[in-house]
Order: C-alpha cells, then structure tokens, then sequence
C-alpha cells in the first residue's frame, strides 16, 4: 500500500511511566517531592487531607482528589489534624516523529495540569493499585501489560479533562446544577454525572453544593422527592409504589426508607393523618399540639387548678383529669390519646381504660425535657419540621435574651415560691430547667441545699427570712380545700415584707399554669415574664 493512501495510526504522543510510590504523610507534617527533568508528577489521593503548594499555587488535598503537576516544579504538602495517603506516579511525555520514532530531545506537553477530575475515582484507585503491584516485575509481557494499564489510567484521566477548561465560575456553575436538579428531580441522577455536567471536579462540587444549600447533593436530591412525594400522597389517591417511582425512587422499600427517615413516619400513614383531620387527645400536652398545628379535640381540665388560660382555647371543651374513669374521652371520638409518663404512671388504669377503644401511645421522656417528647408526638404526627422549626426558634429566642441579660443577671441567684393556702413551697421541678438551664439564672444556695422532695414539702418563715436570694418568682397554687382566694393571705402575712427580695422590690408574680408547665409555648410565655419582669430592676 502506499503510504499517502493510508492515515497515521499511532498517537503523536507516548506517555511513559518512569515510576510509582505510594506514600504516606503523618498529622502535622510536612514533605518536599521533585521529579527528574521532563518527568510529570501526578498524585491520587487514597485518604485524607492536606495543603499541596505547587510552584505559586496552592491546592487543597482531600480524599479523590487528582493533581498534575509540570516537570521542573517542586511541589510541597504539609498536613495538619489528618494524615495524608497517596499514590504518586512520574511520567513523561514523548513526541512522536514521521517515522515513528521517538524523539527524547523533543519533548511533548501533557495537556492537563493542577486539579484534574477522574471519575469514577474507584477506577483510577483499581489501576493504580494494579500498577503499584507489578510495578517491580522483570517479565517484560507482564511490564507491558502494566504499561497499558498506565496508559488507560492516562486514558480515563484525558477523556474527562482535555475536552473543555473548568469553569470560570465554579458557584455559578453549580447553582446552574441546583436549578437543574429542581427541575429534573425525579431523572436518574449521580453525583459523579452532576459534577461533570457543571464541569466542576467533583470534590468541588460538593463542597461548593453544602455551601450554597446546607445539604450535600444526594440529601437534597432525597428531600426535593419526598417533598413532592407528600404532595401526592394528600393531593391523589395513587398507590405508594407508583408514587415513588413517579418522583425518582427506584423502589417502594427504598422510598418508604427515606420517607421515614425524614419525616418520622410512614408514607401511608402521613397520608392518613393528613388528608383529613385527626382527632387527638393529649391531656396537658395541649401545649406540644398546637405547637405544631394541631388542635385538640378535648383540652385538660383540673377542679383544684383550673385549665390552661394560656393556650387560649376556650372554644374546646373540658374534660376533668381528677375522675376515676377516662372511658368518658371515647364520647369525643379521638383517633388517637397521647399521654406523658408522668400522667400515665399516676393513672396507670384510666389510660388502660383508654386502650379498649382507641390507640394510646405513651411518651416516655421526662416531662422537663419538652423538646425531645415535641419531637416524638410530632413523628407519630408526620409534623417533624413544624417540631423542627419551633425549636429552633426557641433556641434563637433563648440565645438573644441571655446576651440581653447578661450583665443584669450575673452573679444573681432567684428561688420560685410556690403558694397555696397551706404553706410556701419551693419549685424546682417545673422552673429549674427554664430559669437556671435556659436563661442562665442560678438557684440560691439555699435552694440547691434542698432536694425536690424537701422543696415541695413546705419551707418555714424562719427558712424565707434567710432567703436573700436577688429574685423570688411566686405563683399562686390554688389546689386546696380552704376558701377561693385563701393562698393570697401568705403574702399578706407580717412575715412575708421581711424576706429580702420582697423589701427589695424584686419579687414578681407569675401564672401557676404557664410556670407549672413544660412546652414551647409555656416556655415562650416565660421568657416573655422574665424580660418584662426584669426590665422593672433598677
């Protein structure tokens, strides 16, 4: 055949490898690596992290990440808190003449250089590993073989990256992606390809995804189908296996996995609760309901004490805890009772009662820590973003008021006086959590010398007039068998003015109900007494 009737067949550049290493750098580290002249180094990192300042640049080093860097630049890693495992390949790269022979004095330029993209990087790891193992064989057959699998490395590595430069704009890229993914939420979609798509490495890519939304792709990706997925559930009556391959689940185990795992409960049951109004029960849990937007069908009622002003649902009927029977609750039809610990474990058999004609779920947290039992009705619910979202704004409250009374509160103690017609007790139970855990105040000494039980059994007016806490918050019991109006007499009492912080101005009146409760609006209604309260402090 003539030469001008045939093409060119081979490359016009060789990559040959002239060593492999795979190296280690231990915490607070530091190594200098430099290749012979014309030699290429690229490194693959297997595990962890570190700094690589090559030539005036510098790049960050994390597990997957892939770097090139030209021959004759001294490249210089220091690691800190990780360590640092690569491997570290030296390659040149050769021209190509006419007559196909290699030209030494005329080296070729390898196209990509710095931070590369290889991906999927288990296939560079699997090369590299098989590169490493039969990089000292003497067999030249099997040298060659390792030959091809350096250049097929090369290959991977080239295809992904020599096509187009990275882009300009990484962020802009990426939230062309995030853009992408809301409108395509329910296509097959990996990360890997996501990243090539924006044309950002994929370590950068996700970094850069958390940054902009909070979550890493595949979280996001999860939540915008579940979100849509709930949109169905209420809004059709399609069956859940079509519902979540209608939003991108390959399966209905696999969606219903995640369904629950974002929002506490099944897929089947959200749409129960959901599409129509639930009938709950929740005896002195009215608080944690409305929190999150569920009214209740019957509210807590005590004959002693009243209900609970606070919550503000006079439109809601009664039902008075102290009767021996709770099989009177079936009357208003509930689909579901919620009781806390405490309750149940002192009316053990009305809420067995409560059993034989409805399902009666028992919280088990301590009554105090309101938080985790609002947590846990509203994953029995389906409402664990309205929980979410309320105890975030209590901590944000909570947060701002404590820097608000940081210079009026230090070093200042308060006792909570609990007053019935019978004696003055001290509360620790109901308001220690608030006003020493949330707002920073600290029980007197002489408080913390009593234990809970010491507390609620009375103090005397001896004990009252040693008290020289800076605040007394008190709060009228009303539960006894004396006359309406009676425990108002306590501080009419001589004895009552001679307790300092009485003298001194410094103690405040507060609602029984809203202190002598645990829950998000409760605990809203204190902070609001407390600012108010204390603002009148000179």
């Amino acid at each position: 055949m003539n030469s001008e009737m045939g093409s060119r067949c081979c490359p016009f550049v060789f990559y040959i490898m002239t060593g492999i290493q795979v190296l280690h750098i231990a915490p607070f580290s530091s190594e200098e690596y430099s290749a012979h002249d014309g030699e290429y180094m690229l490194f693959a990192v297997r595990d962890g992290a570190a700094e690589m300042k090559i030539g005036s640049r510098s790049y960050g080093l994390v597990k997957e990440s892939l770097v090139v860097a030209e021959p004759g630049q001294t490249t210089f890693s220091q690691t800190r808190e990780n360590s640092l495992s690569f491997y570290s390949i030296t390659f040149k790269a050769l021209r190509v003449s006419d007559t196909v022979a290699l030209v030494d004095e005329s080296p070729a330029t390898f196209p990509c250089t710095g931070t590369l993209s290889c991906v999927p990087f288990s296939r560079c790891v699997d090369l590299l590993e098989a590169i490493e193992q039969h990089s000292h064989d003497e067999d030249e057959l099997i040298r060659f073989y390792n030959h091809v699998r350096f250049e097929e490395l090369i290959r991977h590595v080239l295809q992904q990256n020599a096509r187009t430069a990275p882009a300009p704009n990484l962020r802009d890229a990426v939230k062309s992606s995030i853009d992408y993914i809301s409108d395509h939420y329910a296509e097959p979609m990996t990360v890997s390809q996501l990243a090539a798509d924006a044309n950002v490495f994929p370590w950068q890519y996700t970094r850069i995804f958390k940054e902009l939304t909070g979550q890493i792709p595949l979280e996001f990706i999860n939540k915008l189908r579940i979100d849509h997925a709930k949109q169905l559930l209420l809004k059709t009556e399609d069956r859940i296996h079509e519902i979540a391959l209608h939003v991108g689940f390959n399966n209905e185990f696999y969606f219903n996995r995640r369904f629950k795992k974002l929002e506490g409960i099944a897929p089947g049951r959200y749409r129960h609760h959901h599409q129509g109004t639930v009938r709950i029960v929740s005896l002195l849990m009215e608080d944690l309901l409305l929190t999150l937007g569920v009214t209740p069908v019957v509210q807590w009622s005590h004959k002693g004490w009243g209900r609970q002003e606070y919550l503000g649902l006079n439109h809601i009927p009664a039902f008075d805890v102290l009767q021996n029977s709770y099989e009177p609750l079936s009357t208003y039809k509930p689909d579901l009772i919620i009781a806390r610990r405490s309750d149940y474990e002192y009316r053990t058999d009305q809420y067995e009662q409560c059993k034989r004609f409805v399902q009666t779920d028992i919280i088990l947290h301590d009554d105090a820590d309101w938080r985790s039992t609002l947590r846990t009705v509203a994953n029995l619910l389906g409402r664990v973003n309205q929980a979410e979202q309320a105890i975030q704004q209590y901590e944000t409250k909570v947060s701002k008021v404590r820097r608000l009374l940081t210079h009026s509160i230090k070093d200042r103690t308060y006792a909570f006086l609990r007053v019935s017609a019978e004696c003055i007790s001290i509360d620790q139970t109901y308001t220690k959590s608030f006003l020493w855990g949330d707002l920073g105040i600290v029980p007197h000494p002489m408080v913390q010398e009593l234990s809970s039980e010491e507390g609620r059994q009375g103090v005397t007016w001896e004990w009252l007039q040693r008290l020289d806490s800076d605040y007394i918050f008190f709060a009228f019991d009303k539960w006894h068998e004396q006359e309406a109006g009676s425990e108002r007499r306590q501080i009419t009492h001589p004895l009552w003015h001679t307790i300092p912080a009485v003298r001194n101005r410094h103690a405040f009146e507060v609602d029984f109900m809203t202190w002598m409760n645990h829950g998000y609006l409760a605990n809203n209604k204190k902070v609001d007494d407390v600012l108010s309260l204390l603002a009148k402090v000179k």
